[in-house]
């Protein structure tokens, strides 16, 4: 089972595993060059999941460019976090 650790002052996360690995910081898109989300495309969103049982949870990850700047970046993301007006699909 995996532990998430919330930091109240920035939108951070960090996954403490069963073997006491922390993973990579997860964190909310946002464009490093414009400071924000308000122009963000998102090209690929898969949610945090169990990879199989028993195993430590595989986290969230988006990937996404800015319309403004053209940067691109992917990374995880809290588990708790979706895009806009995402939803699945049935």
């Amino acid at each position: 089972m995996s532990i998430v650790h919330e930091s109240p002052r920035s939108a951070s996360f960090s996954v403490l595993t069963k073997r006491g690995d922390i993973a990579a910081p997860a964190q909310v898109p946002t464009c490093d060059t414009c400071g924000t989300d308000e122009h963000l495309i998102y090209e690929e969103y898969v949610p945090a999941r169990m990879s199989s049982p028993g195993s430590d949870a595989v986290s969230a990850n988006a990937s996404y460019s800015c319309s403004e700047c053209g940067r691109f970046s992917a990374h995880a993301v809290p588990a708790s976090w979706c895009p806009p007006n995402w939803s699945f699909y049935g």
